[in-house]
């Protein structure tokens, strides 16, 4: 797996709520944004808990997720 480092002090937490062709609508700190599919990783989907990597917004494992 291609894991990238985060330059980021603060980890930006998202929960996918929409997925189009060229967009995904992400909840953040309970706020809809909407970015471009270029900045997501291919694999996520509907309700994924993701981070922004510093390039990308990436799907977070479930262990990441129990370990916060």
């Amino acid at each position: 797996m291609n894991q990238q480092q985060n330059s980021c002090k603060i980890k930006r937490i998202g929960i996918v709520l929409e997925v189009k062709e060229d967009r995904v609508l992400l909840e953040i700190e309970g706020k809809p944004v909407t970015v471009p599919r270029s900045k997501t990783e291919e694999a996520i989907a509907l309700d994924d808990r993701v981070h922004w990597s510093g390039t990308l917004w990436v799907k977070i494992e479930e262990e990441e997720v129990k370990d916060r």
